[in-house]
């Protein structure tokens, strides 16, 4: 090997062969391969005369040779010192080098989480990735990022929050970079000491002039941090849309979505780290508001997302200082003015349907409870779309985009309407602010009935297999194209059964009498007063849509023509509302509160429901095996009418 590497033609190249050789021996020997064995000191020894040339492509062995290792040899070197190797190749000039040292990295992380969460590479990462020019080395940059934060944020997701929030809202991370650089060991961008990554040696082994330390570039400074103060666009971009990721990623520990649980684990100290998401709550919804309100468009949708998400993680978490309540009451002003700044003539399309998204779940929870001003605003900032919903049309953006608006603002209003009614039903105690809605509710509803109607012809004209047939103008433009009708069905899936109560509820037929006294109105209606006003058409729509999920409630139809969805699993967001005060709900649970909204005696007065119509109702409910109360009530008004 020694009189090999003396030789002085075709120099490159010959040693390059040679950086190939001990590659191979690695991936062939390298579970044998053991730290301070001669054989393996020897190996290290002509990695580093071979990179001591200073040419790229035996540089690029040496870089693979720490691959190698990772993949082939993990037991011969320890994580740190391969960190300490890898790190400043991430600046190489080379793209080779660069694309290398990242996929190690990522392996590192994939093989040895627990020793690499420790590294702290995660500026670095980013510092890389806000000077990449190649897209491949980017995209791959990306994904050790999201690796590395699904990894570590369990254990320590303040340093994450820390670090993304310095990301995001910063205007410049040299200072940041270059000391993180420092403290770790690295003086340059392609040089470090082979000694100090592999360890020492004890044996003379090939021996070469440079062997000490391999000179391969300019300082990391010179190649970053001096190229521009703030970083890039997308940079930013991607650095929210990891915060988004935080959530998510803690996992599912209790401890870091209730408060008295990450106390508890505090004061016992049972866990290895006491970094709880909850107890960073605070930081977080703030992170959150400020790239919703930011200045950058495109970061505004991925910031109302998150609070969707925020609102979803710890939407039920309760506050121990104040008994009865939830911790996100505290940042109910964040939330309702990042949902006004969303919920905007101005806004995109992007923007707007996470705005309607994020109004829906503030409106339906207890952000906002005794708050009858904040409610009363909201409700009329998601109604002034309504007068423009069908002319609705962004011409940048593919039809299922607009689709899916109009659905997010219809569900919006349905789910407003179906919580009011479960106070509303009680009767007695009912919130002020839920109490103001009901009329509010009523001056919509001619609007909003004909609206859900026309988005349930065209879900069960889709799952139908019929949207293709279609002879009218639907409610959804271009359902017609499978393209669309497949993206507009994933969002139905999810909310049909909720717009199917809410039209339904307080209900009446277009012919019913608004001349009738307010005892009447009491005694009919749930609310005091009529809401949607049914044509017999739509009425028998909804009533043959009921009875036919009553039918496929009792049977698989995964095989079957009709693809409709019938969960009744509390995963949905809006499960809450469509199956409230049932513990355990069934399919059929999904339209026995549309039935009983349908068998009113405002229905019955206008002969929209016969004999035959009931008997037929007792047989499909019959088939369903529905019981428990609600069909018992639905019996009783049947047969009392």
């Amino acid at each position: 090997m020694e009189i090999l590497l003396l030789e002085e033609n075709g120099y490159v190249d010959f040693r390059q062969e040679i950086g190939h050789l001990i590659n191979a021996i690695v991936a062939v020997l390298g579970p044998e391969l053991a730290p301070g064995s001669i054989f393996f000191s020897r190996c290290k020894s002509v990695i580093a005369e071979i990179s001591s040339s200073n040419e790229t492509a035996t540089l690029l062995e040496s870089v693979r040779f720490a691959q190698q290792l990772v993949l082939f040899a993990p037991q011969a070197v320890p994580v740190h010192s391969h960190v300490q190797g890898l790190v400043p190749t991430l600046f190489s000039r080379q793209p080779s080098h660069r694309y290398l040292a990242v996929s190690t990295l990522r392996h590192l992380i994939e093989r040895d989480p627990a020793a690499m969460i420790n590294e702290n590479i995660e500026e670095n990462l980013f510092s890389m990735l806000d000077g990449e020019t190649d897209s491949e080395i980017a995209t791959l940059v990306r994904a050790t990022i999201i690796r590395l934060l699904y990894t570590s944020c369990p254990l320590h997701p303040s340093r994450w929050l820390a670090v993304l929030r310095n990301m995001v809202l910063a205007t410049s991370v040299t200072r940041n970079t270059s000391e993180s650089l420092t403290s770790s060991g690295h003086d340059s961008v392609d040089s470090t000491h082979e000694n100090d990554v592999y360890g020492e040696d004890d044996d003379n082994m090939i021996s070469g002039p440079k062997q000490e330390q391999v000179n391969w570039s300019a300082p990391i400074s010179s190649q970053f941090s001096r190229r521009n103060k703030h970083l890039r666009y997308r940079t930013r971009v991607f650095a929210a849309e990891c915060v988004s990721h935080v959530p998510v990623a803690v996992g599912t520990e209790p401890a870091h979505f209730d408060l008295l649980l990450a106390r508890s684990a505090i004061a016992k100290g049972t866990y290895l780290s006491n970094d709880w998401l909850v107890l960073k709550l605070q930081e977080l919804v703030s992170l959150s508001y400020q790239i919703s309100t930011g200045q950058f468009e495109g970061m505004q949708p991925i910031g109302v997302q998150l609070l969707c998400l925020i609102m979803d993680k710890f939407g039920m978490t309760v506050d121990p200082e104040f008994p009865g309540h939830i911790l996100l009451e505290q940042f109910q002003a964040q939330l309702v003015s990042a949902v006004k700044t969303a919920i905007s003539t101005t806004s995109g399309p992007l923007l707007l349907e996470a705005g309607l998204e994020l109004a829906t779940k503030v409106m339906t929870s207890s952000v906002i409870c005794g708050d009858k001003v904040a409610l009363n605003r909201l409700f009329l900032l998601i109604s002034r779309p309504l007068s423009d919903i069908e002319g609705l049309f962004y011409p940048s953006f593919a039809d299922w985009v607009v689709c899916k608006i109009k659905v997010r603002l219809l569900t919006a209003h349905a789910a407003v309407k179906c919580y009011t009614y479960q106070f509303l039903r009680a009767k007695e105690n009912v919130p002020d602010e839920h109490q103001q809605l009901a009329p509010l509710l009523a001056n919509s509803s001619t609007l909003l009935g004909k609206y859900w109607v026309g988005a349930l012809k065209d879900y069960f004209s889709i799952i139908f297999g019929l949207h293709s047939r279609i002879n009218h103008k639907p409610f959804l433009d271009g359902i017609q194209s499978l393209l669309v009708s497949s993206k507009v069905q994933k969002y139905l899936d999810e909310v049909w059964t909720l717009i199917l109560q809410a039209t339904a509820l307080d209900a009446a037929p277009v012919e019913f009498g608004a001349d009738d006294s307010e005892d009447v109105h009491e005694h009919m209606f749930i609310s005091g007063r009529s809401m949607v006003k049914l044509e017999e058409s739509d009425f028998q729509f909804l009533w043959g849509q009921s009875v036919l999920v009553l039918f496929h409630s009792h049977q698989s139809t995964e095989n079957g023509s009709v693809k409709m969805k019938l969960d009744c699993s509390k995963e949905n967001f809006f499960s809450n509302i469509v199956f409230y005060g049932l513990d355990n709900p069934r399919p059929c649970d999904q339209v026995l509160p549309v039935l009983l909204s349908l068998t009113t005696e405002a229905f019955f007065s206008k002969d929209f429901l016969s004999v035959d119509i009931c008997q037929e109702l007792l047989q499909a409910l019959i088939y369903a095996d529905c019981s428990g109360a609600p069909v018992v009530s639905l019996f009783s008004k049947v047969i009392y009418q």
